[in-house]
């Protein structure tokens, strides 16, 4: 049946196609692409109205059984667009770039003189821990963003790029302030017998528990790769089926809750830094949210952070 998608912004028009049970949100896409001037299918959302509601077609199972006396299609602009991958890199490579800039600048004997904070004995040691940790952290991400995730949709908006990187340009990069002494708020001699209590003194101690998380949570995201590669096998590329197996069946999100505890360790090292601290906080809570969501869409209750406790 021949059908008419009519354009929700201006610089699109309307576009006349011919829709079957056998058609496929690509073709429609592509077609009124090449009634616009090529314009990229990846910035054009085909949607339908709802009461009142604009809803977005995200499958072919949408033109399964299509009614031509009610069937009206609509199509936005959503204006220029970057993919995923990219976006993922730009985001982890951030914080690599900001950390090694500031701290090669720290080791400056003139900037050290100007610009360390003359109230904070200067700890080299530490200030290289900081700096390496990140690193590897940040360096394991982007490794993981080009060879190992994969996206369910191709682009977001450009726009999202800004937005979704200040907070690892800029959160994550406050922690280079102690690299100058800033953010120590806490004593050594406060801080001693913390540590002690929780039986983490030693460096040596904090740094593997920070290495176990990460090799962890890459572990977790190497499983959700093989999970969604052989879901994609048997047919399933629509709906995302949740993993029932090991630490998947006490913890919502394990991905999630090693990336947190990484973190906990990093400030721990960092010796409870500010800096550290709230990029730690805003992190947390916000995977926090995002693993509650899952709850609700798998309709579990599995704990975040700690296994059958929170």
């Amino acid at each position: 049946m021949l059908v008419t998608i009519k354009p929700r912004s201006k610089v699109l028009k309307e576009t006349k196609v011919n829709l079957s049970e056998s058609s496929t949100l690509e073709q429609v896409l592509i077609e009124v692409s090449r009634n616009n001037r090529n314009i990229s299918k990846n910035r054009l959302r085909l949607t339908y109205a709802k009461e009142n509601k604009q809803l977005p077609i995200l499958d072919d199972s949408y033109f399964k059984g299509l009614d031509s006396a009610t069937t009206e299609l609509y199509v936005k602009d959503l204006g220029p667009q970057i993919s995923w991958r990219l976006v993922f890199v730009c985001e982890y490579i951030g914080p690599i770039i900001i950390h090694t800039l500031l701290y090669r600048l720290s080791q400056n004997q003139s900037v050290i003189s100007k610009f360390h904070n003359s109230s904070v004995h200067r700890d080299p040691f530490l200030y290289s821990l900081i700096y390496w940790l990140n690193t590897i952290h940040y360096t394991k991400r982007v490794l993981e963003s080009l060879f190992l995730h994969k996206f369910s949709q191709a682009t977001m908006p450009l726009f999202n790029l800004f937005k979704n990187s200040s907070h690892y340009w800029i959160l994550n990069g406050s922690i280079t302030a102690s690299y100058f002494g800033y953010g120590f708020l806490i004593g050594n001699d406060t801080l001693r017998p913390v540590y002690e209590f929780l039986h983490l003194e030693k460096v040596n101690t904090l740094v593997t528990l920070f290495l176990i998380s990460e090799a962890w949570n890459f572990y977790i995201h190497l499983k959700l790769r093989l999970w969604g590669d052989l879901q994609k096998k048997q047919g399933n590329t629509t709906k995302r089926v949740p993993l029932n197996e090991g630490i998947f069946n006490v913890l919502v999100a394990p991905n999630y809750s090693f990336e947190v505890w990484s973190w906990i360790w990093f400030a721990f090292i960092a010796r409870l830094n500010i800096f550290a601290l709230i990029f730690l906080a805003v992190s947390a809570t916000q995977m926090y949210l995002w693993a509650q969501k899952k709850n609700k869409k798998y309709n579990t209750r599995r704990a975040f952070l700690i296994p059958f406790i929170f």
